[in-house]
């Protein structure tokens, strides 16, 4: 005997190739965005960190906490480049 399986929902359209790209392109933003969110808190809750932070912006060096990150981002990635080249890391 053969056993079928109901839908659960009689009358639901099945998703076109296109809506499930879409539904995939937004977990994917939605799962980078909380990804990012548990980075910038952890760097956050450290306490050296926010002390480096705080002495920026005093500085003036960065306006906000956003852009000294970033800041650091890009110089730790020039800083590292050559090594990055000379690795094979350097092709991006």
């Amino acid at each position: 005997m053969e056993k079928r399986i109901a839908p659960h929902e009689l009358q639901a359209a099945l998703l076109s190739a296109e809506d499930v790209d879409k539904d995939v392109a937004s977990l994917s933003e939605a799962l980078m965005e909380e990804r990012a969110r548990r980075i910038a808190r952890n760097v956050l809750l450290r306490p050296d960190m926010r002390q480096i932070l705080r002495a920026l912006l005093e500085s003036g060096a960065c306006e906000n906490e956003e852009e000294a990150i970033a800041r650091g981002l890009k110089t730790l990635s020039v800083a590292l480049s050559p090594a990055w080249e000379g690795s094979g890391r350097g092709s991006r």
